[in-house]
C-alpha cells in the first residue's frame, strides 16, 4: 500500500519542490547511516510526507547539507535532516518489511520474500527503536488479514484497521496535537486502503482475490468507491487545516489536494471495463 501519498510536481513551485527533495534525500541518507546501504531500497515518498507534515507542525532544527551520491554523482543535492527523519526512517523499515511479508503471504511473491529476508536485521533494529509502534502495526495488519480472509462485506471494519495503523504512524508525540494527528492518520489510512482496493478491483476480480468493493451488492461499484475515497479525503483535509502549519504548507496542500488525486484521475481515465 505504498506510493499513494505523493506530490503533483507540475503544480509545485521550484522552491517547494527543492525543499521536498531535500527531505527525501535526507531520509535516504538516514536509512544508510542508521541501518545499511541496502535499507535505501525501501525509500518511498509516503514517509517523506510524514517528515514534511511533522516538521511543518513542530519545526525542529534542521541540519542542511549539500552532497553527492551514487544516484546524483555529478551535482551536489540538498539534504535536509532533523529528529523526525530518524523517526520516519525506522517506520520506513518496519512498514516495508511488513509490506514484503504481506506480498509473500498473499501472492507468494518470491521477490518480496527475498527483500524481506535481506531486511531482517534492519527490521529488528528499527523495531527496537520503536517497539510499541512496531507491535501495534503488526497487530493491525494481522487484524486486516483476518478480516480479508473472512471475506467481510463490512468495508468500514477492514479500512478502520488500516486507519488505526496510520494513527500510530502519524502520532509523533502525545501532546496537544494528539487528537488532530490521530484523526489525520485515521482518515489517511482509510483513504489509502480504499484507493489501493479501488485500483485492484479488476485484477482481484480476475484472480478471485478478496476486494471489499467487489463484494458489494451495488450496480455501480466504481462510482461508489470514488465517492467513498473523496469523502475520506475531505475529512483528511479538514483535519489538516486545523493544524497551525506554515513551513512547507504549500507542499502539504499540493500532496493532499493535487498529488493523491492523480491516482484517481489515472484510474478514471483508463478504458478498463467496469467490474
Amino acid at each position: 500500500m505504498f506510493g499513494y501519498v505523493t506530490i503533483n510536481k507540475m503544480e509545485l513551485k521550484f522552491k517547494e519542490y527543492y525543499s521536498y527533495k531535500g527531505y527525501y534525500c535526507g531520509l535516504c541518507k538516514c536509512l544508510k547511516q542508521k541501518y545499511s546501504n541496502k535499507a535505501r531500497m525501501t525509500l518511498n515518498y509516503d514517509m517523506t510526507f510524514l517528515i514534511l507534515l511533522l516538521s511543518s507542525l513542530y519545526e525542529p532544527e534542521n541540519e542542511i547539507n549539500y552532497e553527492r551520491c551514487i544516484v546524483h554523482p555529478e551535482k551536489k543535492q540538498l539534504v535536509i535532516q532533523n529528529e523526525i527523519t530518524e523517526y520516519a526512517a525506522a517506520l520506513n523499515i518496519i512498514l516495508s518489511y511488513y509490506n514484503m511479508l504481506d506480498n509473500w503471504q498473499d501472492d507468494r511473491d518470491y521477490k518480496s520474500l527475498t527483500v524481506m529476508k535481506l531486511l531482517t536485521s534492519e527490521f529488528r533494529k528499527a523495531s527496537s527503536v520503536l517497539p510499541e509502534k512496531s507491535k501495534i502495526i503488526k497487530e493491525k495488519l494481522e487484524n486486516i488479514t483476518k478480516l480479508e480472509k473472512s471475506k467481510t462485506n463490512d468495508i468500514d471494519a477492514v479500512s478502520n484497521e488500516f486507519g488505526h495503523l496510520m494513527e500510530e504512524i502519524i502520532l509523533y508525540k502525545n501532546d496537544e496535537w494528539e487528537k488532530n494527528l490521530r484523526k489525520i492518520g485515521f482518515y489517511l489510512g482509510k483513504f489509502i486502503y480504499y484507493l489501493d482496493a479501488f485500483e485492484d478491483m479488476k485484477k482481484d476480480a480476475e484472480k478471485g482475490s478478496y476486494n471489499p468493493f467487489n463484494n458489494l451488492e451495488n450496480n455501480n461499484k466504481e462510482q461508489y468507491a470514488r465517492e467513498l475515497i473523496m469523502l475520506n479525503l475531505s475529512f483528511l483535509s479538514d483535519e489538516i487545516e486545523k493544524l497551525p502549519l506554515v513551513q512547507d504548507k504549500g507542499t502539504v496542500d499540493n500532496i493532499i489536494y493535487s498529488g493523491v488525486l492523480n491516482k484517481l484521475d489515472k484510474r478514471r481515465n483508463t478504458n478498463e471495463r467496469p467490474i
